[in-house]
């Protein structure tokens, strides 16, 4: 009976606590969950993809970005005019190492993004005032992300999509604006070539539809007509025609020249009447998938080199290239890996969300050779929690000595 009367007493005081701790529960979550709602409105989802929110974000960020990048006195650096005049340590380098592949532009991942609020998410693109940042910060190598929208697949825009796939951009930015900007830009106080990168991320299915896509796109960069490479001394670099010797070739040769690489085989689209209708017309050089950095992140479009093929430049996964292998006995695969760099162009691409130590900068620049690693300039040119990660030791940098990660015996 003692035994019976205490299961019944533990009972009622389970219905009790049943009766009063559920309704206590059902507050308690109710509250983190509006509390998180709120949390994340404030933190991430205050703009939303319609023409208010998107000027009033865009207005935010360029007062955000001049007040940050504005007043820095600007990165106008020119290593051509350094190896004419012979300036300083550059009178040191040898002429057989001024080529291409020995130079390292500063690069920019999404030209043309401003990023959002507290995040690279849910932002904007400013075509205009975004490339005209990024060139005072001394970038001269831009990658254009192309896409379309599902419901006009004929446009060619640039996208900020996630790795997944999910577009992160409030908006879409215009590829001919930014090609505009350059024009008027990128040679004012710095002779330095610039180079474009085309990296398309996907493309029409139909015919009709891709037909149109790519003349729209080739129709997009006439902007760039008075400085493209095209004929010169060194060659015709039309069509990918001289890319063979393009990237060993002296810089020099190629002051104020725009170079346009593509990750589309530009040679299989049928000739047009008027040649600057054809992307093929401004392609300088094909771009393939490095095999060090094979990665669905590269995207469909881009292929590995075809046989019988050579690949002049090449891209590859920044998480995957950082993996390759250090040098070890009997398996010297880092410096067969550069030895591959020291004649093909080659770019590093990750996510924009990726952040990189000056350690991991130097594995890629120094010991991998890679010429090319796009990094979110703006943000991280303005922004301390960007800039805080890049570290040497116990120092944080700024882009403007990113040069940490470079090898100070070669400032090209």
């Amino acid at each position: 009976m003692v035994a019976l009367d205490a299961i019944k007493k533990a009972l009622g005081n389970s219905d009790a606590v049943l009766k009063i701790g559920v309704p206590v529960l059902f507050v308690v979550l109710a509250i983190v969950y509006f509390t998180m709602a709120l949390w994340y409105r404030n933190q991430y989802g205050l703009y939303r993809s319609h023409i208010d929110s998107i000027n009033n974000l865009l207005a935010i960020r360029r007062q955000d970005l001049q007040s940050a990048i504005g007043p820095l006195k600007p990165n106008d650096i020119s290593v051509c005019k350094n190896l004419i005049e012979k300036q300083g340590v550059y009178s040191q380098i040898t002429q057989n190492k001024t080529a291409i592949v020995n130079w390292r532009p500063l690069s920019v991942r999404m030209a043309g993004y401003l990023g959002g609020y507290k995040t690279v998410r849910d932002g904007v693109f400013d075509m205009t005032s975004g490339i005209q940042l990024a060139l005072q910060c001394g970038a001269r190598c831009f990658i254009f992300d192309i896409d379309y929208l599902d419901n006009s697949p004929c446009v060619p825009c640039l996208i900020h999509r996630d790795d997944q796939g999910v577009m992160r951009s409030l908006h879409t930015g215009s590829i001919q604006v930014g090609m505009d900007t350059l024009s008027k830009m990128a040679f004012n106080s710095n002779y330095d070539p610039v180079i474009v990168v085309i990296y398309f991320r996907r493309i029409p299915l139909g015919k009709t539809q891709q037909s149109n896509f790519m003349k729209a796109t080739a129709a997009a960069l006439d902007p760039l007509s008075t400085y493209h490479l095209g004929s010169t001394e060194q060659g015709n670099f039309h069509n990918c025609r001289s890319e063979s010797h393009l990237f060993t070739s002296e810089i020099t040769n190629f002051q104020k020249k725009f170079i346009v690489l593509c990750n589309y085989n530009t040679n299989l689209l049928p000739s047009t009447p008027n040649p600057k209708d054809n992307l093929d017309f401004w392609t300088n050089a094909r771009l393939y998938v490095d095999p060090s950095g094979t990665s669905a992140l590269l995207g469909p479009i881009t292929t590995t080199v075809p046989n019988g093929q050579v690949a002049y430049a090449k891209v590859g996964s920044t998480q995957q290239l950082l993996q390759v292998p250090a040098d070890a006995t009997g398996s010297p695969t880092t410096t067969n890996y550069k030895t591959g760099t020291s004649n093909t162009f080659t770019i590093a691409l990750s996510s924009m969300e990726d952040i990189f130590t000056t350690a991991q900068l130097s594995t890629l620049l120094n010991t991998l050779g890679i010429q090319s690693v796009p990094l979110d300039v703006l943000r991280l040119a303005s922004t301390s929690e960007h800039v805080n990660t890049l570290t040497k030791a116990s120092s944080a940098n700024t882009v403007n000595n990113l040069a940490n990660a470079t090898n100070p015996k070669d400032p090209l």
